[in-house]
């Protein structure tokens, strides 16, 4: 079987670096061009993973570029036109997450990906993770009976930059944070959101113009009543980036999720505590599946419609805290 070809369309989001490393890894994969607006960042990027094709225009990269798939991890706001080229182009898209700013934009993605024909895969990557995805195959073996209640945190430092420019990111750390652990809990519960409430803190960092932490409600379809506590409330100094914890209570258990902690805990005259994560390698996961998807012709584990509907929820909580009322869901443009 022939290499895939794939190209990164922007070293703009952190987890970027992650997913090049991962291509630079993968034997089946041609890792061929980059596009990246910011030409310092270009350089960096294309010295440290050997690629030699580069443009500061990705509408002429996917032109000139005979490619497989891209990896678009640009700024929130940009999504769409990149995913919108790419499927024009007839190449398979693995688009960060939230993967738009407005439900609007994700919609156009997901409909230029189905006209074109294109594989279209959220960047959701605990579903790759081998601790959730354990929890997932426990609660459809019915360990703990029906599930009534999951409690959840998405925690980390500020990731600085765009990341606190609602212009580019699309609001704060409820954008950022709200979208893996809601997408879990849809994924486990098999169910849509309903309603969603919530409030947003006094910020810590006073000097951000978005949000950097919050605290939602959730009831979905079946029932099923979730929380979600998204912050960016580490301190820089924190010996991780984040974490994803999970507390589902069903009618017959419990089940505790710290999907991080498998890590060892290092302390020099050097440097303050560092924590040495060991667990899986969820980018890698990731990113071998979506080549699954492609060759095998399949439908993603985590599909755009996932990406559409994580999104829903977290500007469902905007509007919420708005109107400082609950909001039913769907929400309309």
């Amino acid at each position: 079987m022939r290499k895939l070809r794939f190209a990164i369309l922007s070293f703009a989001h952190v987890h970027s670096w992650s997913y090049a490393r991962v291509l630079r890894e993968l034997e089946n994969v041609e890792f061929v061009a980059i596009f990246d607006d910011d030409e310092a960042r270009l350089k960096r990027a294309s010295e440290q993973y050997g690629v030699e094709k580069t443009y500061t225009d990705f509408r002429k990269l996917l032109e000139k570029e005979e490619l497989d798939a891209v990896i678009i991890t640009s700024e929130n706001a940009k999504h769409k036109d990149m995913a919108v080229a790419a499927a024009e182009h007839g190449v398979h898209i693995l688009c960060e997450k939230p993967i738009a700013t407005t439900l609007r934009d994700a919609d156009d993605m997901l409909a230029y990906a189905n006209r074109y024909n294109v594989k279209f895969q959220t960047a959701f990557v605990m579903r790759y993770h081998g601790v959730t995805v354990k929890v997932k195959e426990l609660l459809e073996n019915g360990e703990i009976g029906d599930i009534r209640v999951i409690t959840t945190t998405n925690h980390g430092k500020y990731p600085g930059g765009w990341f606190g420019e609602p212009e580019l990111a699309g609001g704060g750390a409820i954008m950022d944070h709200t979208v893996h652990t809601a997408d879990l809990m849809r994924w486990y519960t098999k169910s849509e959101a309903d309603t969603v409430y919530a409030m947003k803190a006094k910020n810590i960092r006073p000097q951000l113009r978005a949000e950097d932490a919050a605290s939602m409600l959730i009831r979905f379809k079946n029932g099923v009543l979730g929380s979600i506590d998204c912050s960016w409330s580490r301190p820089d100094t924190w010996p991780i980036w984040g974490d994803v914890y999970m507390g589902i209570f069903g009618t017959e258990g419990y089940i505790v999720v710290d999907a991080f902690r498998s890590c060892i805990d290092l302390v020099t005259d050097k440097q303050p505590l560092k924590w040495i994560y060991f667990g899986t390698d969820c980018d890698l996961e990731m990113i071998k599946d979506f080549i699954r998807v492609i060759v095998e012709d399949r439908v993603p584990r985590a599909s755009g419609w996932d990406g559409r509907q994580a999104l829903e929820i977290a500007l469902a909580a905007y509007k919420s805290i708005e109107r400082d009322e609950p909001v039913k869901l769907p929400l309309k443009y």
